[in-house]
């Protein structure tokens, strides 16, 4: 039986480490966008809660950015919500038959974020003009 996508590219403590990275980053930022689009703000407005640069912002929500745990809850606070972490086992999140693995992919210019969803052996692209 030939291994899924995921799992080719979680077979190593390495990979999975970087897979991993990289899953986190993009649900911390697809969530804070997600909340920005229901709230009606910007980046620059959140820019301006957060007393930061709109370049700042920008680079910390398409994943160019370090973010450190001080930096989510500034995010997060500064569009009024809490955050809370929990975590999963490796191995229950690894044989779920529906795991998706997200990439982030090369964008043709500033304004959008793009992306790769691989499901099994399936993948798509994805491409999203940012608001604000």
């Amino acid at each position: 039986m030939s291994r899924t996508l995921t799992e080719q590219l979680t077979s190593t403590s390495e990979s999975m480490r970087l897979y991993q990275q990289e899953r986190a980053i993009l649900e911390l930022t697809e969530l804070a966008c997600e909340i920005m689009d229901e709230s009606n703000v910007s980046r620059a407005e959140l820019a301006r809660r957060m007393r930061k640069t709109k370049g700042y912002v920008s680079q910390l929500l398409d994943g160019r950015a370090n973010m450190t745990i001080r930096t989510i809850a500034d995010i997060f606070t500064a569009l009024d919500r809490s955050i809370h972490f929990h975590g999963d086992s490796l191995r229950a999140a690894a044989h779920q038959p529906n795991l998706v693995a997200v990439f982030p992919m090369p964008r043709q210019d500033v304004n959008q974020v793009c992306w790769k969803v691989a499901v099994g052996s399936e993948s798509e692209g994805h491409c999203e003009r940012l608001a604000g």
